[in-house]
């Protein structure tokens, strides 16, 4: 086993496989999360050259997902796959931001002096996000989800 980059990295016969962190923050789909702890000792192991096809593996971390507002598609409990490289919204791509203290996941959209996040539930109405003044420094892009998993009940 070799550490990289904080990184776990296990060689095996015919591939490397990455230990990737459970970061303890909780990815609101609904109307935001204060849960935003980023320290982790769960890992979980993903084939390197998947991980390569989806971004930058060392860039990578795992967060659960708490809310209805990403349903169908993201259900309450899932795990998303964040790539913290990938931090330039592209219209439509599913993003974890930070808004002040709330860390939501949501697919973006900007308009001219906006970030707009919208749910896939449509009981939850579009969040218009001024990008500029007061709130300019209190937005960040975490990162984009590139994996979704769920366990089966």
């Amino acid at each position: 086993m070799i550490e990289a980059g904080g990184q776990r990295i296990i060689d095996c016969e015919d591939c490397q496989i990455v230990m990737l962190p459970m970061v303890e923050a909780r990815l609101s789909a609904g109307n935001g999360s204060f849960e935003t702890g980023g320290n982790g000792e769960r890992r979980y192991a993903f084939r390197t050259d998947f991980l390569m096809r989806k971004g930058q593996p060392s860039s990578m971390v795992l967060m659960r997902v708490a809310g209805d507002s990403m349903e169908p598609e993201v259900h309450h409990n899932d795990v998303v796959l964040i790539d913290q490289s990938q931090r330039t919204p592209r219209p439509g791509g599913l993003y974890a931001v930070g808004i002040e203290d709330a860390v939501y996941l949501k697919v973006l959209n900007t308009l001219p002096g906006k970030l707009v996040m919208t749910s896939f539930n449509h009981a939850y109405p579009p969040i218009e996000v001024d990008a500029r003044g007061d709130l300019e420094d209190g937005i960040r892009i975490i990162g984009k989800a590139v994996w979704i998993g769920r366990e089966l009940t």
